[in-house]
C-alpha cells in the first residue's frame, strides 16, 4: 500500500497505552522515564523482558533531595528469567500488577498550566545520580495503530530534537506565551532560532541538531513484537543550551534547506561588526590595564595607613616600598605594551605605521585614527612617578624612561626585544642581577599606573581625562553604576580608551580577530533571555532522507515541559560519595604508605616553589598589614633551579594518603575563617559517633 495509506506517526510508547487510556491518543506524546542507578540500562530492559505495562512506575514526575520519587518496587529484580517461560511471567505479573497499581490517567488530566505552578519538573545531571530517556512508539496511523517496520538504515532515519521555550520579547500581543524554538547549528554558529507558531511548530527546522536514539524491543501481553524507541536526554549539556545566542527570525524548515542545498544557494553574507575586536582590546590591553591601577591603589593605601599616627614610617623604608611597587608595575606593563603595540599593529595598522615613524603622518590619517595616533602621542608618565622609578640612593635612572606611550609601544616591539622579554626566567626587582643593565629586560621605564614619590597613584591613563565618554556601541550596552571608590573610578577612566579606539575600528566581517570570550557570549545570552524559566521539551524527528521535500520529516508531540537542573542546583540529589581517610595517624602508622604520586616541576616552577618554601603564615601576613606591622617579603628576583650551568626540573614522589589529610585540616580552617563573611558553618558539616572505630588494632 501507498505511505498516504499508511501515515507514520509518533505515540506515546506502547507499554503505557493500557495505563494512560484515553489520555495516550488524545496526547500522543513521548513519555520521560527516570532512573536513579548507573545500571539504568539494565533496569529498563529488564522492564520490558519482564512487564512492560509497568513501565509508568518509572515515568518522570518532580522531586527534589528533600522529597525524592522514591524507587519502585520489583523492578531492579536482576534473576534471569528462562526464554520460554518469559511470556508466562508477563502474563502472570499483568494479571498481578494492573489491579493493585492505580492508573496515572488522573495526573494526565491536570493541565500543563497547572503542574507547572504545582512544582516543576527538573532533570538532573548523572553526576548527580539521575538519567533521564525520552521514549515514543514509531507507529502506523491506521485504526489499531500497528507496530512500523524496520526502519531503514540510511533511507530513513530516527532521533529526537530538544526544542526550548522562550517567552514573546516584551511589548508584544501576548508576552507571556512561550514558543518553541530550535538548537541549529550552521556556519554562523550554534544558536536558538524560532519555529514558528502553530502547526509550524511540528515542522524540522533547516540546520536543527538532531540527538540519536535506538531501539528497545520488547514483547506485549499479546506476544506480539513491538520497539520502543528511546534517547538520552542530555542534562550535561545545560551550560551549552543556556550560554547559546537567541534568534527570534523564524528558521527555514528541512524542506526549504534541501531545496537551497540543491540549488547551491550562495552563502548568508557575513555579517559586519567591531565586536570581537573590541573584545580582544579589552581582554589584552584595558582589562589588564584596570588591574595595574587597581593595585596601585591598595599599595597606596597601605603607604596612608602606614601614616597614621605620631610615629611615621622612616622616609627611606618609605621610598623602598614604592620603588619596589613600580619595579613590579613595570614588569607586567611591559607585556601589556606588547600586547598594544601588537594590537595596533593588526587592526589599526595605519596608526601603527604613524608610531614607528615617531608621529609622522599623523595628519594624513581619517579623524577616528589620528585621534588615536596623537593620544598616543601626549600620554606620558607624570615626573613625580618618574622619580619615584629611581633607587632612593641613586640620583639617575636604572633605565630611562620613555617620554611618551607612542615612543614606548615602538621600543617594546623593536627587534629583539620580544624575545628576550618573553624568555626571561626571573622577575623585576631590586636584586642586582635582576636590575642591572646587562638583564634581559627592555632597556627603558614606562610603567602603565604606580606610585609617585608622595605615595599617591600616578600614570599616563591621566591623559585619558580629556577624551569623550565611550557611546552605547563603544563599551557594554547597559554601563555599570557609577563605580564606587576612587581605584574603580581611576580604572573606569580606561573605558575611555577603549572608546576611542573603537572609533577608530572599520566596521567589516571579523575573521582575525579571537572569537568573544564565552562570558560575554553567555552574558549576552542572560540578557538576551531575561526572566526565562529555561524550559524545554523533546520532540521526536522520523524523517526519509531519499524522499526530499515531497515527504518532510514526521515530528512528535512535544513531551511535557522539564527544565535541566544546574550542576549547583539546590534541589538536586547528591550522588553517594564515601572518602577513607588513613585510620592510623600516628607516624608509625604514616610511614607505612606509599608515596606513589609524582608531580613533574619544570625548572621554572621549582625556583617558585624553593622560593614560597622559605615563607610563612606569619610572613604572608606581616606583608598586608600597613607600618610599623608591615614587612616586606623577601623572595628574591627568582629564577630556575639549577645545577652550574645545567637547570633542573623536578619529580616529587607524594603520599596521597597525607595529602588527604592536609586537606582536610586546611578545608576547615578556610571554611572556619570564611565564616566570618559566609555565615555557613552551621549547613557545612556534620558528624555521627561511630564506636569502636579505631585506628590501631587492639593487641593481645
Amino acid at each position: 500500500m501507498s505511505e498516504h495509506a499508511h501515515p507514520v506517526a509518533w505515540q506515546t510508547p506502547q507499554p503505557l497505552w493500557a495505563r494512560f487510556g484515553a489520555a495516550a491518543a488524545d496526547q500522543p506524546r513521548p513519555a520521560i522515564l527516570r532512573f536513579a542507578s548507573d545500571d539504568f540500562m539494565d533496569q529498563v530492559l529488564g522492564t520490558l523482558a519482564r512487564d512492560p505495562s509497568r513501565l509508568d512506575a518509572l515515568l518522570a514526575r518532580p522531586e527534589t533531595w528533600r522529597s525524592p520519587m522514591g524507587e519502585p518496587a520489583g523492578l531492579m529484580e536482576h534473576t534471569p528469567v528462562p526464554r520460554q517461560a518469559q511470556a508466562a511471567v508477563r502474563r502472570t505479573l499483568a494479571q498481578v500488577l494492573k489491579g493493585a497499581v492505580a492508573p496515572t490517567a488522573p495526573d494526565a488530566e491536570l493541565t500543563e498550566q497547572a503542574r507547572v505552578r504545582r512544582r516543576p519538573l527538573k532533570l538532573y545531571h548523572p553526576a548527580h545520580q539521575r538519567f533521564y530517556l525520552v521514549g515514543a512508539s514509531l507507529v502506523c496511523g491506521v485504526p489499531g495503530l500497528p507496530e512500523r517496520a524496520v526502519v531503514q538504515g540510511g533511507a530513513e532515519q530516527v532521533g529526537f530534537v530538544l526544542r526550548r521555550l522562550l517567552p514573546e520579547p516584551a511589548g508584544s500581543t501576548d508576552p507571556e506565551a512561550l514558543r518553541e524554538f530550535a538548537y541549529v547549528k550552521d556556519d554562523a554558529g550554534a544558536r536558538w532560532r524560532r519555529v514558528g507558531a502553530g502547526e509550524a511548530e511540528g515542522r524540522l527546522a533547516a540546520g536543527e541538531e538532531r540527538l540519536p536514539v535506538f531501539p528497545l524491543p520488547f514483547r506485549d501481553d499479546g506476544e506480539r513484537p513491538r520497539t520502543m524507541w528511546a534517547g538520552l536526554v542530555p542534562v550535561g549539556r545545560r551550560e551549552e543550551y543556556v550560554a547559546a545566542g537567541v534568534d527570534r527570525t523564524v528558521a527555514a524548515g528541512f524542506a526549504e534547506g534541501q531545496l537551497l542545498a540543491v540549488r547551491g544557494a550562495p552563502p548568508a553574507a557575513p555579517r559586519s561588526s567591531k565586536q570581537a575586536r573590541m573584545a580582544a582590546f579589552q581582554v589584552e590591553v584595558a582589562e589588564p590595564w584596570k588591574n595595574l591601577v587597581r593595585s596601585s591603589h591598595r599599595a597606596s593605601a597601605s603607604l596612608v595607613a602606614g601614616s597614621i599616627g605620631g610615629d611615621s614610617e622612616a622616609p627611606a623604608a618609605r621610598r623602598g616600598r614604592v620603588f619596589d611597587h613600580n619595579l613590579q608595575q613595570q614588569n607586567t606593563s611591559w607585556l601589556i605594551l606588547l600586547d598594544f603595540a601588537d594590537y595596533l599593529a593588526a587592526y589599526l595598522p595605519e596608526v601603527w605605521t604613524v608610531v614607528e615613524n615617531d608621529g609622522a603622518g599623523a595628519g594624513s590619517l581619517p579623524d577616528p585614527k589620528r585621534a588615536v595616533a596623537e593620544w598616543l602621542g601626549t600620554a606620558a608618565m607624570p615626573a613625580g612617578l618618574v622619580t619615584a622609578l629611581k633607587p632612593a640612593d641613586a640620583a639617575a635612572e636604572v633605565r630611562p624612561p620613555m617620554l611618551s606611550l607612542r615612543a614606548a609601544l615602538k621600543a617594546v616591539r623593536a627587534p629583539g626585544v620580544r624575545e628576550k622579554l618573553e624568555a626571561t626566567e626571573i622577575s623585576y626587582t631590586r636584586a642586582p642581577a635582576s636590575l642591572g643593565s646587562a638583564a634581559d629586560w627592555p632597556a627603558f621605564h614606562f610603567v602603565l599606573a604606580g606610585l609617585d614619590t608622595g605615595g599617591s597613584v600616578a600614570g599616563p591613563f591621566s591623559a585619558l581625562d580629556a577624551l569623550a565618554a565611550p557611546g552605547a556601541d563603544e563599551a557594554e550596552a547597559d554601563p555599570p553604576a557609577p563605580p564606587a571608590g576612587a581605584a574603580e573610578a581611576a580604572a573606569a577612566k580606561l573605558d575611555r580608551l577603549t572608546a576611542l579606539v573603537v572609533r577608530a575600528l572599520e566596521g567589516r566581517p571579523e575573521p582575525d580577530a579571537p572569537p568573544l570570550p564565552f562570558a560575554l557570549q553567555l552574558r549576552d545570552a542572560l540578557k538576551a533571555n531575561a526572566g526565562d524559566a529555561g524550559w524545554f521539551v523533546v520532540r521526536f524527528v522520523y524523517a526519509r532522507t531519499d524522499c526530499g521535500p515531497l515527504h518532510p520529516p514526521v515530528l512528535s508531540a512535544p513531551t511535557q515541559r522539564f527544565q535541566l537542573a544546574s550542576f549547583f542546583d539546590p534541589d538536586a540529589p547528591a550522588r553517594p560519595v564515601r572518602i577513607t581517610l588513613p585510620l592510623d595517624t600516628s607516624p608509625a602508622g604514616l610511614r607505612k604508605f606509599n608515596r606513589n604520586t609524582a608531580f613533574v616541576m619544570s625548572d621554572m616552577l621549582c625556583g617558585q616553589i624553593q622560593r614560597a618554601k622559605g615563607l610563612g603564615l606569619i610572613d604572608l601576613v606581616l606583608s598586608v598589614l600597613p607600618w610599623p606591622l608591615h614587612k616586606d617579603l623577601d623572595v628574591g628576583s627568582g629564577g630556575p633551579c639549577r645545577s652550574g650551568e645545567i637547570n633542573i626540573g623536578m619529580i616529587c614522589s607524594l603520599s596521597i594518603p597525607i595529602i588527604t589529610i592536609c586537606a582536610l585540616i586546611v578545608l576547615i580552617i578556610m571554611v572556619s575563617l570564611l565564616d566570618l563573611i559566609f555565615r555557613w558553618l552551621p549547613f557545612f558539616i556534620f558528624c555521627f559517633p561511630l564506636p569502636g572505630f579505631s585506628g590501631k588494632k587492639a593487641t593481645s
